[in-house]
């Protein structure tokens, strides 16, 4: 997600009208606006590489195998949904289907990483996979796309040996997953409304959210490019170290790309540049990027979870994939059991 990055750095904007000013408000660190006790069950971690270079990452607790009621409610514009999974431990033992294999959610940019805590223990609980959550690319010393996450979450995976290994990478995140991919050779690869085009991103969300604020009369084009500019080279990174799509036409591993051709941070037509017979591209209508990165759509859900679980996945198992309604549909929220 992106808005959230640019909404301290253009409000103020008028006061600097600085390239420098906005490119700084871009790659900091940002506050998460999440409260209560939504991530009370997670652990954070520290991956390290062989050079000591170190990432944290959010795994979780022992109280991650316990009895679960989760719940997601999502409001935006006229959207009004709520999520909700049922885990129950009746001390029956079944057979998890992808026990032994790791998952890592790699956060979009500005992403509250407490936000994916629900999706995290959902899919430890429905999968029996070790599932870690790897912060958005800003919360790094020195920002660079989260391309820098690489090399000690490699060592990571090599430490643990899993039988598979799942990367999901949400808007931004999508470019540090694929680069986790190229590393590795047991690797499955998931990118929720990828960010194809960085510049293209920053300059739809302007348009978007800022360009009729009164504020904006101080930005002009030719500043916010500057500040594009000085980010990409504040991030020692090259246009070929961005190019996600350069990545996947080399994707070694089974890639699935889901995406909705009405979310407008997303440049679609760069999809169309993908040849490569190991990436399935899904299409989504009347979801923006919002929507998309918070799985909010039945058909998006039933999708990824019958890619990750390689089998058709119906929308009526709701012990698989729990049950999405509108906030004012009892009869849809009461499908769950008490």
């Amino acid at each position: 997600m992106i808005v959230k990055g640019f909404t301290i750095g253009l409000l103020f904007i008028s006061l600097s009208g600085c390239a420098s000013f906005i490119a700084n408000q871009i790659t900091s660190q940002k506050k998460s606006n999440v409260e209560g006790n939504i991530s009370d069950g997670t652990v954070e971690q520290q991956l390290c590489d062989s050079n000591n270079y170190c990432v944290k990452a959010i795994g979780l607790g022992e109280s991650a195998a316990g009895d679960h009621s989760l719940k997601f409610t999502f409001h935006i514009n006229d959207n009004h949904k709520i999520w909700r999974y049922e885990a129950k431990n009746d001390d029956v033992e079944t057979a998890k289907p992808l026990a032994n294999h790791l998952i890592l959610l790699f956060t979009g940019y500005s992403q509250p990483t407490q936000v994916l805590y629900i999706h995290q223990l959902w899919l430890q609980q429905m999968t029996g996979a070790e599932v870690i959550v790897i912060p958005s690319a800003e919360n790094t010393d020195t920002f660079n796309f989260g391309l820098n996450y690489a090399p000690p979450i490699v060592a990571e995976i090599h430490r643990l040996n899993p039988t598979k290994v799942h990367l999901v990478g949400f808007s931004m995140g999508a470019l540090a997953a694929s680069e986790v991919e190229k590393q590795i050779d047991n690797a499955k690869l998931y990118l929720v409304s990828p960010m194809t085009d960085f510049d293209y991103s920053v300059k739809a969300i302007y348009d978007m959210f800022y360009r009729d604020k009164i504020y904006a009369t101080f930005i002009s084009q030719g500043t916010l490019e500057d500040a594009i500019q000085i980010v990409y080279e504040k991030s020692g990174t090259t246009s070929k170290d961005r190019d996600l799509i350069a990545k996947l036409n080399g994707a070694k591993s089974p890639t699935f790309i889901y995406t909705s051709n009405k979310d407008r941070v997303i440049e679609h037509a760069a999809f169309n540049a993908i040849q490569n017979d190991n990436v399935d591209v899904n299409i989504y209508g009347e979801l923006n990027h919002f929507e998309m990165v918070a799985l909010l759509s039945q058909d998006l859900m039933t999708d990824f979870v019958s890619d990750l679980l390689e089998r058709p996945v119906l929308k009526s198992e709701i012990t698989t994939l729990g049950i999405l309604c509108d906030f004012d549909d009892d009869d849809c929220l009461n499908q769950l059991p008490d």
